[in-house]
C-alpha cells in the first residue's frame, strides 16, 4: 500500500519532541523495511530535513510555511486532499495532532498531549479555539489515534468519549547509539564547571516545565542543604516570578548557569556530564529528556505525576512537583549519595530495553496493516 505521511507541522529546531518523533519514526520505518511505499508530505522550511534517498521514499514539498499556522491549517484542512488523491494515498497518517477533514482514504493521527488543554491559559484564545475544533475533529473522524503513553490515552478518551478500542498507545524512543557516540567532550561553557545537575526549559513560556519551584527548591538546598551541585538550565531563560527575583537577573547567581539554546550537540555534552538530570515538569505526554539522560548514563530525578512514572519506570527518585520542599528533599538526597547515581544509572540502562524506534515502526506498521486489512471509511 502507498503510506502518506503528514509532516506539514514541522519547524526545525523549534517543535521539539514531536520533530524527534517524526526523525525516529522514519528511522524506525526505514530500518524494518517495509514492503509498501511511503509519501512524505513536508512545508518549504523542512524541505530539506528528509532525505528520499530510500526506495520506497519519496518526498513531495507542499508551498506553504509552517510558521504561518493559520496558512498551514487552511492548506492542510483544504488544499493537502488534493495532493493525496494525486499520489494516490491508501493510508495517511498525521503525526502531531491536526488531519485533513473529509479524506477518502483511512486516517491516522498522533496525539502526543491535550497541553492545549490542560495549559489552556498560557495560549490565546484564537489559537486554542482552533487547536480544540482541529483537534477534536481529527480524533472523531481518525480510523485509528496513536497516543504516546498510557497517561495521554486517558486524557484523549475522557476529553473527546471515543470508543477505547479507537486508541492505541506506542512510545517513543531514543536514539540510544547516536547519543552516546555524539557525547564526550567537556561542555565548552565557561560558566558550567562541575559538579553540577541538568534541568531543561521549553522554548516558549509554559508553567509545565515547573522552573521556578525548581529553583525555588534548588536555592533553598543550597542555603540549609549543603548542596554542593550547580544548577545548568538548558533552554531559555524566561521571566520566574516574585519566588526566585535573585535569579531574574543574568548572572545574579552565579550557582544557577542558563545556557541559551544549545544544539543537539552541546546539549549532549553537557548533559553527559552531570550528576543527574531534574525533571520537574507537572505535565508531559511523554518525557523523552528523561531517557535521553539514561541513554548519556545520567541518573533522573523527577516529578512523580502524569506520563513520567510510566517511562521511567524503576529507574528514577520521585518528587512532588508541587512541593519545593520534597523537591529539594529529593535534590539533596541525589546530590549526596554517588552509590545511589550509581543504581539509577545502571537501572536506566536497564529501563532503556522498553523502547527502541524499531518497535515504535513495527507497531505503527501493525496499526496501518490492521486499518487496511478492515478498511472502512474514517
Amino acid at each position: 500500500m502507498r503510506i502518506g505521511l503528514n509532516l506539514l507541522y514541522l519547524i526545525p529546531g523549534i517543535v521539539g519532541g514531536t520533530e524527534i518523533y517524526a526523525r525516529g519514526l522514519l528511522a524506525g520505518l526505514k530500518q524494518i523495511k517495509p514492503d509498501h511505499e511511503f509519501v512524505l508530505f513536508v512545508n518549504r522550511e523542512s524541505a530539506s530535513l528528509f532525505s528520499d534517498d530510500a526506495p520506497n521514499f519519496t518526498k513531495v514539498v507542499c508551498p506553504v510555511f509552517a510558521e504561518n499556522r493559520k496558512e498551514r491549517y487552511f492548506f492542510e484542512q483544504f488544499k493537502l486532499r488534493q495532493y493525496i488523491e494525486r499520489y494516490k494515498i491508501d493510508i495517511l497518517h498525521s503525526l502531531a495532532y491536526t488531519s485533513p477533514l473529509f479524506l477518502r482514504c483511512p486516517i491516522v493521527v498522533s496525539i502526543h498531549d491535550l497541553n492545549f488543554k490542560a495549559l489552556r491559559n498560557e495560549m490565546s484564545f484564537s489559537r486554542r479555539f482552533m487547536l480544540g475544533l482541529i483537534v477534536g475533529q481529527a480524533v472523531r473522524r481518525s480510523n485509528k489515534v496513536i497516543a504516546m503513553s498510557n497517561f495521554s490515552r486517558q486524557e484523549i478518551l475522557r476529553e473527546y468519549q471515543v470508543p477505547s478500542e479507537k486508541t492505541v498507545v506506542i512510545y517513543e524512543a531514543v536514539d540510544v547509539d547516536n547519543i552516546k557516540n555524539s557525547t564526550g567532550g567537556a561542555p565548552e561553557l565557561p560558566d558550567i564547571k562541575q559538579p553540577y545537575i541538568v534541568a531543561f526549559n521549553s522554548a516558549a513560556v509554559t508553567t509545565n516545565k515547573n522552573i521556578p519551584r525548581l529553583i525555588e527548591a534548588f536555592l533553598d538546598a543550597k542555603k540549609h542543604r549543603q548542596l554542593k551541585q550547580k544548577l545548568v538550565i538548558i533552554g531559555h531563560r524566561h521571566p520566574l516570578g516574585k519566588e526566585t527575583q535573585d535569579v531574574e537577573t543574568p548572572g545574579a547567581n552565579p550557582d544557577i548557569v542558563w545556557t541559551g539554546y544549545l544544539n543537539r550537540q552541546k546539549v549532549f555534552d553537557i548533559l553527559k556530564h552531570s550528576d543527574f538530570l531534574v525533571f520537574p515538569s507537572f505535565y508531559e505526554g511523554f518525557g523523552l529528556p528523561a531517557l535521553e539522560a539514561m541513554a548519556a548514563g545520567v541518573p533522573v530525578v523527577c516529578s512523580n505525576t502524569a506520563s513520567l512514572p510510566e517511562v521511567v519506570g524503576d529507574a528514577g527518585i520521585f518528587f512532588d512537583p508541587f512541593s519545593v520542599k520534597d523537591i529539594a528533599a529529593k535534590l539533596e538526597q541525589a546530590a549526596t549519595d554517588p552509590k545511589l547515581r550509581d543504581n539509577l544509572r545502571e537501572k536506566g540502562f536497564k529501563n532503556l530495553e522498553r523502547f527502541s524506534w524499531k518497535q515504535t515502526a513495527e507497531q505503527t506498521m501493525a496499526v496501518y496493516n490492521d486499518i487496511m486489512k478492515n478498511r472502512q471509511p474514517p
